[in-house]
């Protein structure tokens, strides 16, 4: 027990976050807020929205009455009364699963919480599926499986006692990418049977090993969702940052309290960056950039723009992709073909979702981009599963739908800037114009498009296509990810900036927030 907790603390007591840095990691316990916790999951999609009071298909949000603390996790019961077995714990991609079973192993490595439970032992599915593709890999007992990542540890049959507290942590369920078989797997009954690890994991789910165990499951929605319900005494989700757990968040990652108030006060002049926040994920994002703006003296006078946070998320999730599910170093996170083609086809899929205002898709609007559900949905860490408008029918979505809006906008702007087609133009808008496939002939149809739609339908595909035209984001942001370094500025940009002055002149006054808005993150420079 004293190896376990020790092999924890010294694991978990240092965060890794996002992209990790030398000499940038922090203590745990030092920057740690625990997002919210729900037992009810609908999805984890925040549905806010800096103009819309839904997304067009609605979605919906735990009540504050069923969160949990993730301490009390194995405290919750079954409709019967009996204490829960097998817990599982879902969320979108950077809503903190990980984090949360490194505080957790942490507080009970300290003795801060869950003293009960007599082992903690951490089992992920990253692991598993490592042991399942060695090269000279064997069929292995459970047994053998834990004391290869716990050589120090000798009194494992502790594990065979029903009456011995034990918690083994499966972390990553999406990590393993094999299909399981659970109707047909051989029962295994002992710990010490060897059997290929694929039915090893099919029965310690189906509680056949570890029988005395609980057992703490964590992964993508659309990942475990293939786990059969009567093996699962309850799901949670996590749900992200409160408004005041942001701010707690952000205060705590910085030890100069001044740098910390600007960067707080900063994020909130932005509506939209103020609702992404609540992605625990997202406020790292925001923590590292406006550590490196405000080291400029001039840094602070506007308003944070959007569109490079946006342009972040995807970048950071892309290589999260290529290092989590294809195993690539830190040196060798260079996009090939199939990142861009997924990027390019994922964004088109943003944007017909748009045109068609609509927040969700199916199974077969992947299909017929020839793309991979498990790609889209699990790997890229943009889009998720939700709780189905219509039982029986699998529905997904993009992790939140202001980021369908900046996909969509991404699709867009990469047919103008790579197959010079202006695919917002209907024909008739530039028929005698002498814009033609400039970047003001886009940036005039997008106004037109927007301006005679309902407020809200297109305000922040505009604002994000403004945004992309800027230097900042197509040039030194998007340039040797999704086209080369070499590839050319985009001119014209002076006429289109006119359009967008012209547009805020003549528009209704509803209108002239937001115009403004496109006109800045088109042309301001402080990023």
């Amino acid at each position: 027990r004293f190896y376990l907790k020790n092999i924890l603390f010294r694991k978990h007591q240092i965060i890794h976050e996002g992209v990790v840095q030398a000499g940038k990691q922090s203590f745990l316990n030092n920057v740690y807020v625990e997002p919210q916790l729900s037992t009810h999951g609908c999805g984890g999609v925040d549905p806010s929205h800096e103009f819309l009071p839904q997304p067009p298909t609605p979605l919906q949000v735990p009540a504050e009455d069923t969160f949990v603390g993730v301490n009390n996790l194995f405290r919750l019961q079954k409709d019967d009364g009996s204490p829960v077995r097998t817990v599982v714990t879902t969320g979108i991609a950077g809503v903190g699963m990980s984090v949360s079973v490194a505080k957790f192993s942490l507080d009970w490595a300290e003795e801060r919480a869950n003293r009960d439970l007599q082992y903690v032992i951490k089992l992920s599915f990253k692991s598993l599926w490592f042991l399942r593709n060695r090269s000279n890999a064997v069929n292995m007992s459970v047994s053998e499986a834990i004391n290869y990542y716990y050589s120090g540890v000798k009194d494992f049959k502790l594990l065979d006692e029903e009456n011995t507290k034990v918690l083994v942590i499966m972390d990553s369920f999406d990590r393993y990418q094999a299909t399981l078989d659970w109707q047909n797997a051989p029962v295994i009954n002992d710990n010490y049977t060897r059997a290929p690890v694929d039915v090893l994991v099919v029965n310690i789910i189906r509680g056949n090993l570890f029988r005395g165990a609980r057992l703490w499951i964590l992964g993508r929605r659309a990942a475990v969702s293939q786990i059969p319900p009567e093996f699962v005494d309850v799901v949670t989700e996590l749900q992200g940052f409160s408004d005041e757990m942001k701010d707690e968040y952000l205060t705590k990652r910085f030890s100069n309290k001044q740098l910390a108030e600007n960067i707080v006060q900063h994020y909130k002049r932005t509506p939209t960056l103020r609702i992404l926040a609540r992605h625990p994920f997202f406020c790292w994002i925001l923590a590292t950039v406006f550590d490196r703006c405000f080291q400029y003296q001039v840094y602070g006078t506007n308003p944070p723009r959007l569109t490079p946070f946006l342009i972040h998320i995807m970048i950071i999730q892309t290589n999260r992709r290529l290092r989590f599910y294809y195993g690539k170093a830190e040196n060798e996170l260079k996009w090939t073909d199939t990142e861009k083609k997924l990027l390019t086809k994922m964004a088109k899929l943003a944007f017909k979702m748009l045109e068609r205002n609509t927040n969700v898709f199916y199974e077969e609007e992947v299909k017929e981009l020839g793309l991979s559900l498990t790609e889209v949905v699990v790997f890229s860490g943009l889009c998720t599963e939700i709780c189905p408008p219509v039982p029986g029918r699998r529905t997904f979505c993009f992790i939140h739908y202001t980021f369908q809006e900046f996909m969509a906008s991404l699709y867009v702007f990469l047919m103008f800037y790579l197959e010079s087609k202006n695919v917002l133009d209907s024909g008739s808008l530039l028929k005698h114009s002498t814009l033609g496939k400039s970047a003001a002939g886009l940036v005039k149809c997008a106004v037109e498009k927007t301006l005679c739609f309902p407020l809200g339908r297109y305000e922040m595909f505009l604002r994000y296509l403004c945004g992309l035209l800027s230097s900042t984001c197509y040039f030194t942001l998007l340039r040797g990810f999704l086209y080369p370094h070499n590839s050319p500025k985009v001119t014209g940009l002076d006429v289109a900036q006119q359009q967008l002055e012209q547009a805020i002149h003549t528009a209704t006054a509803d209108r002239v927030d937001n115009l403004k808005e496109c006109l800045r993150e088109m042309i301001q420079d402080d990023d």
